[in-house]
């Protein structure tokens, strides 16, 4: 039986590497673990590894490139395209995405593969076309939806009801791949450390979130979600934003703490007092935006004060949430996470009504992911929020600009 939380398997000529670097890239954005034999080709021989990974119930589809060049591999036409047909006759889950590309005709596209793959089978398959050679990053974020809708509808149809979809999200490292999660996703190779470039939020990380809350929303049975990884707190805060809790979606955050059993964090959760206030403070009163300080783990002040100095623009007012009593703070339940994002929520909301700052909110965080997930998705109507990625260049450290988000439904 195919395990749909497997691996998508990328069949393509190797004159179409940088083609396929890219479409590699893009199912990663969108959570979609993948096998390509340019990455994870053992040093065995070929033939003997590819038809053992068309065997194997964790790749759980293809993505079949069928461009012009295909005609002379004999790899891709006496050894994976007849795997791959196997795979799809026992009608056991898996499942083919095949794409001309490359400016191949829909009669060549048949031709190319020899015969044992007819154009009549490709009609059956709804063939795709991009018309784009070679294609760039929107062409290849296209075919990784196109992965994206199927794998949720596979991993709906073959998951106990009971059972929640299973997401992970990455910037650091590379995770290992998991079977029985639903997605996957690994931006990793998008950042450089802590941080990734502002087109990259706009260009490709928020619109794939976008899309995969959409593709939940459409095919995943009104599933609850659990999340975990290792994220930046921009990132998680994202993550959350395309879950708005106004949506509906149910889902927590596996929050891991060093020592102590994993929590699930989730906005709905029962709130238990956890001690924080906030206050706010009056800036430039001909200045449009809010700053937003939330320091648990950790005080954000003296690296906010450090970046101001530098490359902040003028506030109207600023918001400070702090605990009174602790300057890092331990959260040991779910409810008092969910005490805590209401009490940002809440700040931002007074503030606002107090001040009417127009402009964007900025928001400095030190946090624990989990809790980040939590406050984005209770930012429903705040405008354009400005996250912030800490960057420890010295003892205090400075906050880079990360992801602009736009909150609302």
């Amino acid at each position: 039986m195919t395990d749909a939380t497997g691996k998508s398997f990328l069949s393509y000529r190797r004159s179409r590497s940088a083609e396929a670097s890219l479409l590699i890239a893009a199912q990663h954005d969108h959570g979609i673990p993948t096998w390509q034999d340019q990455r994870d080709l053992n040093e065995v021989p070929t033939s003997d590894e590819l038809r053992h990974i068309l065997e194997d119930r964790l790749t759980a589809n293809a993505l079949l490139w069928i461009t012009p060049d295909v005609e002379t591999s004999d790899v891709i036409r006496k050894i994976e395209v007849p795997g791959i047909l196997k795979r799809i006759r026992v009608e056991d889950g898996f499942f083919l995405i095949p794409v001309r590309a490359g400016g191949i005709s829909y009669q060549r596209a048949g031709e190319v593969i020899d015969q044992q793959l007819s154009i009549d089978d490709l009609s059956n398959w709804n063939l795709r076309n991009v018309t784009a050679d070679p294609i760039g990053m929107d062409e290849a974020a296209q075919i990784a939806r196109y992965v994206l809708a199927r794998r949720i509808q596979a991993v709906h149809r073959q998951l106990d009801p009971d059972l929640p979809l299973r997401v992970t999200l990455h910037t650091r490292t590379r995770p290992a791949f998991q079977a029985g999660t639903a997605l996957m996703l690994d931006w990793s190779e998008r950042f450089s450390g802590r941080e990734t470039k502002p087109l990259t939020w706009r260009d490709v990380l928020l619109p794939a979130l976008h899309q995969i809350a959409s593709a939940i929303r459409l095919h995943g049975g009104g599933r609850p979600i659990i999340a975990s990884g290792l994220p930046s707190i921009p990132a998680a805060t994202a993550f959350g934003v395309a879950f708005l809790a106004q949506a509906g979606q149910s889902i927590s955050w596996s929050q891991y703490t060093p020592g102590k059993p994993d929590q699930l964090w989730g906005i709905d959760a029962a709130r238990e007092p956890a001690g924080f206030a906030f206050r706010t403070t009056e800036r430039d009163i001909s200045a449009r935006d809010l700053a937003v300080l939330v320091s648990v783990a950790e005080d954000v002040e003296p690296a906010f004060s450090q970046t101001a100095k530098e490359s902040l623009p003028a506030f109207r007012a600023v918001t400070r949430i702090f605990h009174s009593d602790h300057r890092r703070f331990d959260i040991t339940s779910p409810q008092q996470a969910a005490d805590i994002a209401a009490t940002v929520i809440e700040a931002i909301r007074t503030a606002r009504e107090t001040y009417r700052p127009m402009g964007t909110i900025h928001l400095f965080m030190a946090v624990p992911v989990g809790l980040a997930m939590l406050i984005g998705q209770g930012l429903n109507t705040f405008g354009n929020v400005q996250t912030y990625e800490h960057i420890p260049t010295d003892g205090v450290g400075s906050y880079h600009a990360a992801a602009s988000l736009q909150p609302s439904i």
